[in-house]
């Protein structure tokens, strides 16, 4: 079976809730990623919350200052998965909730990483993989 962990390869980027709009797209920019973890401690690392570039994009079309901070933007109601977890159940979370991150956590529900749908697409062979475990899964063989 193959596990979330070895899909994500970087550190997670975490923000505090208390930066503003624009110093999230500063960071988006920088980092060239799609996600950004929102946390108020930095050890240990929980995530509170989740901003995405589409969430930016759309306080933005609406007017909203680019000084206001982004915890008034962010999305709380967090999807996730263990780092331990098997790979197709990271992938029918992002299925059924349409989404294109997950937040991926150690046992004791610590930050681990991101995962992201770009992730799978690197991986041609992980995807046919996955359709054979959760085939096998279905079936109920092991």
């Amino acid at each position: 079976m193959t596990r979330v962990e070895t899909l994500v390869k970087r550190a997670p980027v975490t923000i505090s809730p208390n930066a503003t709009i624009k110093q999230a797209a500063e960071v988006f920019a920088r980092e060239k990623i799609g996600l950004l973890v929102v946390a108020s401690s930095t050890s240990p690392v929980r995530a509170e919350a989740v901003l995405s570039e589409r969430d930016i994009v759309r306080a933005v079309a609406a007017g909203v200052s680019l000084t206001r901070e982004i915890d008034t933007i962010s999305t709380k109601k967090l999807v996730s998965v263990k780092r331990s977890d098997p790979l197709y159940k990271a992938a029918k979370l992002m299925m059924e909730h349409n989404i294109r991150h997950l937040i991926v956590e150690n046992d004791d529900g610590t930050l681990f990483g991101v995962l992201s749908i770009r992730d799978f697409f690197r991986e041609q062979k992980l995807l046919q993989s996955l359709a054979e475990e959760e085939r096998k899964e279905f079936q109920g063989v092991d």
